[in-house]
């Protein structure tokens, strides 16, 4: 949904373009590729970011925030894969906007384990591709095993549906994803429910975000 007023709105890849790559590499350990500091940093650039362009912001938490569970996670060679195209923003990422989300369903499959639910609210869903940080719940007998997991959009049974988010905010790229019957690999897997414990340092200052849409509920782009 668009405003009249919304005529300069940038496209969202000039909202990428808008992110610098420092801004991404910002509390990332230097030997992933990052610069080094504290979480508290970048709460300061999401706020210089938010007076510029609040959409932008929406952009950068997605991206950041997917980036926090790769850093976080066990699995090393995924994160080696991953990470240096998301740093670079050469490539998409994103979880869901509620991190409290229902989680996918695993279940035992032919091959494998296939994940089925819904993910109701996404952004920076790029037309390019994305990779979705998702919840997933494990199928016995490993009871409680609820944990997190890595989708590509382009994956068989990966169905990205338009989403809505706030009408002031344009180009944030908004989607609601259906999964069904996706394949799942082992290496796919970033681990436990922790993850939402040892992320929390960069999401909490990531979430100056809020303050900005609570603050300047009108401020376009």
């Amino acid at each position: 949904m668009q405003s009249s007023s919304a005529l300069h709105v940038a496209h969202p890849q000039s909202l990428r373009a808008a992110i610098p790559a420092d801004y991404l590499r910002c509390a990332v350990p230097t030997h992933m590729g990052g610069l080094g500091g504290a979480p508290e940093e970048l709460g300061l650039l999401m706020r210089t970011l938010c007076t510029q362009s609040l959409s932008a912001g929406v952009l950068f938490w997605c991206q950041r925030t997917a980036i926090e569970f790769l850093v976080q996670s066990f699995n090393a060679a995924l994160r080696q894969h991953l990470l240096p195209d998301l740093l670079s923003f050469q490539r998409a990422a994103t979880t869901p906007l509620s991190l409290d989300a229902p989680a996918l369903t695993a279940q035992d499959g032919a091959r494998g384990l296939r994940l089925s639910g819904w993910v109701q609210s996404v952004a920076n869903a790029q037309a390019d591709g994305v990779s979705l940080i998702v919840p997933v719940h494990m199928p016995a007998p490993t009871p409680g095993s609820a944990g997190w997991a890595v989708l590509q959009s382009e994956e068989d049974g990966v169905h990205l549906e338009p989403g809505t988010l706030l009408p002031h905010l344009h180009n944030t790229c908004p989607a609601r994803v259906r999964v069904d019957q996706a394949f799942f690999r082992a290496d796919e897997w970033l681990g436990d429910s922790r993850l939402l414990q040892q992320t929390e340092p960069v999401r909490l200052a990531l979430g100056v975000l809020y303050q900005s849409l609570i603050a300047a509920p009108e401020t376009l782009l």
